[in-house]
């Protein structure tokens, strides 16, 4: 009788398994039955004082963790990853990872001596042809030139502007400047290296203002809105800093019945760095 009363109570307590050494996987009642009556007595007193290991009891529920509480992490404000524009050799690479800048800040400086050469030969090219045009037009004007010559160079002056536009262009990037002010998460490559044009560089964060995505049920929706106060505890320090909800997902995910929000916190901590994750606390709704 005595262990028929405990197998209910336990059941009832643990749900469908017990935290007892040597019992795990069996159910509660057979469980119960395979115990030593000091077993029996130490797992009473852990279902009378609610402290039975909740890590295998997934039914019990655990005080620490409040309904009103939600998964989030540390975003930052902007990511990018700069390429190199033209295939050059890096000559210099001022700022190492973890190091900040300012928005300005020359950030990579290719060599671009043959590049330079190219554009002085192009505006050369460019000088002879409106030279040559001109020519054309003054002698159209006295009648020893027709207009299809006067086309022809107007056209060769054209294509001669096109191709010093293109180099001006190309030695623009040969230099990349920060365009915000931020930190280096990551160099691809280092001086003196050759990379292709396109080829990544480096990553760079904006981490001026941090934002929190948080992932909650929609039914959050009747109470939480744009302005919303919360504790954001952040794990890696253990530490929890006000935040506001910045922004509410443009939808509503159908399926897990979720949608994210957007915070920020009320005051940029600054030991917290982007891609740290933590838990919400929000407070409970007042009706």
């Amino acid at each position: 009788m005595k262990t028929t009363i405990l197998a209910t109570t336990v059941t009832i307590g643990l749900a469908t398994m017990l935290a007892v050494p040597g019992h795990a996987g069996q159910s509660a009642s057979t469980a119960v039955q395979e115990m030593t009556t000091e077993q029996r007595k130490e797992l009473m007193k852990k279902v009378r004082k609610g402290n039975v290991d909740k890590t295998t009891t997934a039914s019990v529920n655990d005080t620490k963790t409040s309904a009103y509480d939600a998964r989030g992490v540390v975003e930052p404000n902007a990511e990018v990853t700069l390429g190199a524009g033209v295939a050059a050799k890096i000559e210099k690479l001022p700022f190492k990872n973890g190091q900040t800048f300012k928005k300005g800040d020359e950030l990579v400086l290719f060599d671009c001596a043959r590049q330079r050469a190219d554009l002085r030969g192009a505006n050369a090219s460019l000088n002879k042809a409106s030279s040559f045009y001109q020519g054309k037009r003054r002698l159209k004007s006295r009648g020893a030139a027709g207009s299809q010559e006067v086309r022809e160079a107007a056209a060769d002056v054209a294509s001669a502007k096109a191709s010093v536009d293109a180099l001006t262009e190309v030695i623009s990037l040969c230099r990349i400047a920060a365009p915000f002010n931020g930190r280096v998460v990551e160099r691809h490559a280092e001086p003196y290296e050759i990379p292709a044009a396109n080829a990544p560089i480096m990553t760079v964060v904006d981490d001026s203002a941090l934002e929190l995505d948080l992932i909650v049920p929609s039914t959050w929706l009747r109470w939480v809105n744009k302005g919303s106060e919360f504790d954001f505890e952040v794990d890696e320090l253990g530490k929890s800093f006000k935040a506001r909800v910045e922004r509410l997902g443009a939808k509503v995910d159908a399926v897990s019945q979720t949608i994210k929000l957007t915070g920020t916190f009320v005051q940029r901590p600054a030991n917290v760095l982007a891609g740290m994750s933590g838990t919400a606390k929000f407070n409970p709704p007042t009706n």
